[in-house]
């Protein structure tokens, strides 16, 4: 499959860089240079034509890109979203993935003995997560207005130097490519909400609807005694 990753210089995308590159075509975009992939772009995610020019040719699209925390920043990650979906739309790119965030259900509204699941109400508690509130929200008017397929996943802490999970909010090396894997090859999806989380024995992510929706099956676990689980 023909696949753009947008912010394939930071962690997450140079993880599915590695983790992708034998199986799929791969073309990079990112404001610095991509290692490890010859096609790759460079520059800002709000250039309209140069997104349309990266997403020109692509079956699938991973959007992983966020500016930053601060409002002009998220100002900025918003119309790079846009850009992101509507060039796709434009260029026949039919499956989207789309980077969100677990941190939609934060702790200062939802307790950490409530189980996360998908019917669950986002409560943005920053403009880094209004932003990905915005993201779901325009993937899903793409997906009902247009031909194309989108998964948003709702990513937990990932760290390029911690491979395996020690917290069910974490996410491992492997099962991040897993994930955002499935998300782009699963057939038989419209619109779609998954947890991008590892597995755990502390159930704090409903990882079912993942299961069910793009059969994304975790493979690495964290176990968690009970005394620590705050």
């Amino acid at each position: 499959m023909k696949v753009l990753i947008t912010g394939s210089a930071g962690a997450i995308g140079q993880n599915l860089v590695k983790g992708m590159g034998e199986r799929h075509e791969l073309r990079g975009l990112d404001r610095v240079p991509t290692p490890g992939l010859d096609d790759a772009l460079v520059g800002e995610i709000t250039d309209f034509d140069l997104v349309f020019e990266a997403t020109k040719g692509m079956e699938a699209v991973i959007h992983l890109v966020n500016v930053g925390a601060e409002w002009e920043q998220a100002l900025q990650s918003m119309v790079g979203t846009y850009n992101v979906f509507e060039s796709a739309a434009q260029n026949g790119a039919r499956r989207i993935a789309y980077a969100s965030r677990a941190g939609l259900l934060p702790k200062s509204f939802y307790p950490r003995d409530i189980q996360r699941t998908m019917d669950m109400l986002p409560r943005p508690d920053s403009y880094y997560s209004v932003t990905k509130v915005f993201g779901e929200n325009l993937g899903y008017m793409y997906s009902s207005r247009k031909d194309m397929e989108v998964v948003c996943v709702r990513i937990g802490n990932f760290n390029r130097d911690r491979d395996q999970p020690e917290h069910p909010h974490q996410l491992s090396h492997g099962d991040c490519v897993r994930v955002f894997e499935q998300a782009i090859i699963h057939p038989g999806v419209k619109y779609e909400v998954v947890f991008g989380v590892s597995d755990s024995d502390w159930l704090l992510y409903d990882l079912e609807a993942g299961r069910k929706s793009i059969a994304y099956d975790p493979q690495d676990r964290s176990e968690v005694p009970e005394d620590k689980r705050e």
